[in-house]
């Protein structure tokens, strides 16, 4: 008997201990908790959500879905992004500065306006997406794909763009002052009255290069 009392209760402990090991991964974020800072949403589904105005700051966001939410304004400074799915999301005016979006997508994302001051977007899709005024100085967009993208009026000064697909975006008007563009493709880029790395302005009709 007392065998069996002191067998069940081992079996109970480490019953206990494997839920609790459990529910703390991550495999087990808490999705249904309200928005706020430092939230951990990781691998959660947030699609078509209304989230406009919310603060995510500092929250933990990689992999979560975020297809086509509603995102304008939202403080999202220092969260975690990376490998999120923002495609098609409504993210203007937002406040991403300082957040993590290597290898996110945001594939035809509005992110116009939006602050992304040292953000890093390492890998990212960006394909087709609206950074329209938006502030990207001294953000890593190191090896992402901005093809089609539209950047009029961007900010990048000090941004590195190192090996980044830039084919057939628009960067009329930007600021690419001081920017790493070393190994980026610019086929059919639009530069026109764009601000160059070396502080000069880009010709009215200049595509691909500066000078041309």
């Amino acid at each position: 008997m007392k065998y069996l009392v002191k067998h069940s209760n081992k079996s109970t402990i480490l019953a206990t201990a494997i839920l609790g090991l459990l529910y703390s991964s991550p495999a087990f974020a808490a999705c249904d908790d309200p928005a706020g800072p430092g939230v951990d949403w990781s691998g959660c589904k947030k699609e078509k959500l209304n989230l406009q105005g919310v603060d995510l700051s500092g929250a933990d966001l990689s992999k979560a879905r975020l297809k086509n939410t509603n995102l304008k304004h939202a403080n999202l400074s220092g969260a975690d992004l990376e490998r999120a799915n923002l495609s098609g999301a409504m993210l203007t005016k937002a406040n991403l500065s300082g957040a993590n979006l290597e290898d996110a997508n945001m594939k035809s994302a509005n992110v116009s306006g939006a602050n992304l001051k040292n953000a890093i977007l390492v890998g990212a899709n960006l394909r087709g997406a609206f950074f329209i005024s938006a502030n990207l100085e001294g953000a890593d967009l190191e090896d992402a794909n901005m093809q089609m993208a539209r950047m009029q009026g961007a900010r990048l000064k000090d941004a590195n763009m190192e090996d980044s697909k830039m084919d057939n975006a628009d960067f009329s008007g930007a600021d690419l002052r001081g920017a790493d563009l070393d190994g980026a493709s610019r086929f059919n880029t639009v530069l026109y009255n764009a601000i160059w790395i070396n502080g000069r302005r880009c010709a009215a009709n200049a595509k691909g290069n500066c000078d041309k």
